[in-house]
């Protein structure tokens, strides 16, 4: 595969564990995220520098993801997308929220040149760290021509933002992209870029600027439904909280194809009755909410519950973006 000539990879570090250290030299697995900027991070890895330029938007661990930093992060993207002299873009990342910044990322779109996320299993000083791999990877595949949209980097093989998901805490194979396939695959030296199927998004996404003015995210809760389950937690969940936003989205990851028993389907009803909006998923890895789970209590949607909460959170927020101007 020919490579891009002369144009620049613009890194964008966000902590996570690839920016990670370890806390004590003799546990190489005990580790806190976040502690390395992204110019320690390249260095470490020994990669030729001379066509990347770098910038840290945050240092957290990725389970500590908050709005101002994606829309941080959303800018910084925003801003190298539109310079000639970059080809790509890359973002480090902790593995935890990945994909919920990648679809993030994604709904926001389309970007005209590729956004790539990578990210670590493994702390920066751990003996076996794989984070310098997955750059080197990452930052071979982004001057390669042919890819655009979001994709996620990972021991040797690309995936869909729309696609990937985190399942299993195994260094090796902690992401997936299902039956729908990778987007790329490293053979050798060389990226084999594939073609997945990629579903268009089928749903209100707010406009950018809106998006950026935005001080707080529409509050969206997640349950998920199981045999011993209660409509408890719903009905509490619909109770006035003091000190938090008033619940706006529920996100219900239902039985098989997003199946609720009818103690459940009550207090759903009840919830869109208050004006709560309900979408409902499947708590299977590669499920998907079917026709037959449609109990008028909710809304089906084909993402994975974690991609169903940012997406129904800038649903939400479109609505508001609709309403203000009317």
């Amino acid at each position: 595969m020919s490579l891009k000539n002369n144009l620049k990879t613009v890194v964008l570090g966000t902590g996570g564990t690839i920016a990670g250290l370890r806390q004590q030299t003799d546990k190489p697995d005990t580790y806190r995220s976040g502690q390395l900027g992204i110019t320690d991070i390249l260095s470490n890895a020994g990669l030729d520098l001379s066509l990347v330029e770098f910038q840290d938007v945050a240092r957290i661990d990725s389970k500590n993801m908050t709005l101002p930093v994606w829309q941080d992060l959303y800018k910084a993207v925003a801003l190298a997308q539109k310079r000639p002299d970059v080809g790509a873009v890359l973002i480090t990342h902790g593995t935890d929220t990945l994909e919920e910044t990648a679809f993030l990322l994604h709904a926001l779109g389309p970007w005209p040149k590729p956004v790539l996320m990578t990210c670590a299993m493994k702390p920066a000083d751990h003996p076996q760290a794989d984070g310098p791999g997955n750059l080197r990877d990452a930052l071979l595949l982004a001057a390669s021509p042919g890819l655009s949209d979001v994709h996620v980097v990972f021991n040797a093989r690309a995936h869909h933002a729309m696609h990937v998901q985190k399942t299993s805490t195994d260094h090796a194979e902690a992401f997936s992209s299902g039956m729908a396939g990778v987007s790329a695959e490293k053979n050798g030296p060389d990226w084999t870029l594939k073609a997945p199927l990629v579903q268009a998004l089928q749903q209100n996404i707010p406009s950018p600027d809106y998006f950026l003015q935005q001080s707080a995210w529409p509050r969206v809760e997640w349950l998920t439904h199981h045999s011993g389950s209660t409509p408890a937690l719903i009905q509490a969940l619909l109770q006035p909280l003091a000190g938090a936003p008033q619940l706006r989205g529920l996100v219900v990851a239902g039985t098989g194809a997003g199946t609720v028993k009818p103690s459940w389907e009550a207090a759903l009803q009840q919830a869109m009755a208050q004006g709560v909006s309900v979408w409902l998923t499947s708590r299977c890895t590669w499920g998907e909410a079917q026709v037959q789970a449609q109990q008028n209590c909710g809304e089906l949607s084909p993402l994975s519950s974690a991609k169903a909460c940012v997406g129904l959170a800038l649903h939400l927020m479109a609505q508001d973006e609709q309403s203000s101007a009317a």
